[in-house]
């Protein structure tokens, strides 16, 4: 028996985008970057598309164009962990930051959307007054999908959390939950954090590790933020840290779990 999963649909009110929530948290995870540019790209090109979207003949139209202009202008080469400012800097994007850099434009221009988490992959489901549509950002030729059966074929296959074309020549954890779950905007920041943790972990930085870890938690713990801790806790006992350092971060890390661990050495 399949399940129907029941979605809230976010819409956001115009604020003075400086001021945006979710503008302030996505900033808030790259505090070494310009944010002052970041603001001015992101309103110059929100201000250029509200023009567009007011002499659009249809929204599905104006949506294609805003996703071309939108890889025209920030969303030029696929990089997997990419971070918000790397967008506005280097114009290299994964789903995560393309889904982010999405969700802020579209509250901006006043649709109504969903943002759905799997495993290894998040999009968009975007109300039209044409219709639901599915936007998939690292696909800059047909990420947008309009028709109802191709829009069913992708939602499947997400739902069976398979790696995508971009990702199958990497290594990647295979988590032991399966996720298909509806998040907030206000929550991405805590993804973001998340991958910061995976970078760090994957060049055995443990300490940034868990603080990334913290952070992630703090916005939006998840599953795969808990299986992420117990791998760090069994990194941490078997590095070459000094103990005082081990002991610090296992309590750290500890302290959201049941379970009591031994540390390295005692």
């Amino acid at each position: 028996m399949r399940i129907k999963i029941a979605f809230l649909v976010f819409f956001a009110p115009f604020l003075a985008l400086g001021q945006h929530p979710i503008f302030s948290g996505l900033v808030e995870t790259v505090p070494n970057s310009n944010i002052e540019i970041i603001l001015q790209k992101t309103e110059n090109f929100v201000l250029e598309q509200r023009k567009r979207k007011e002499s659009a003949k249809s929204e599905i139209r104006f949506l294609k164009s805003l996703v071309k202009d939108s890889h025209r202008e920030f969303l030029k080469s696929y990089k997997p962990y990419s971070q918000f400012n790397e967008l506005f800097e280097t114009g290299q994007y994964d789903c995560l930051s393309g889904t982010s850099f999405f969700s802020l434009v579209l509250s901006e221009l006043g649709f109504q959307y969903k943002i759905i988490e799997t495993n290894y992959h998040i999009f968009l489901m975007i109300e039209t007054n044409q219709g639901q549509i599915l936007l998939e950002t690292t696909d800059h030729l047909f990420g947008l999908k309009t028709n109802t059966k191709e829009m069913a074929s992708c939602l499947e296959k997400y739902r069976r959390n398979e790696l995508t074309a971009s990702s199958s020549n990497r290594n990647y954890y295979l988590y032991r939950t399966k996720l298909f779950q509806q998040v907030s905007p206000h929550q991405l920041p805590g993804l973001l954090y998340f991958n910061q943790a995976v970078v760090a972990f994957n060049h055995h930085d443990l300490i940034t590790c868990v603080n990334r870890l913290d952070k992630a938690r703090m916005i939006y713990n998840n599953a795969r933020v808990e299986e992420l801790t117990d791998i760090v806790i069994k990194s941490i006992t078997t590095s070459l840290l000094d103990e005082m350092t081990k002991s610090k971060l296992l309590i750290q890390l500890t302290q959201y779990k049941k379970q009591t661990v031994v540390f390295a050495g005692r």
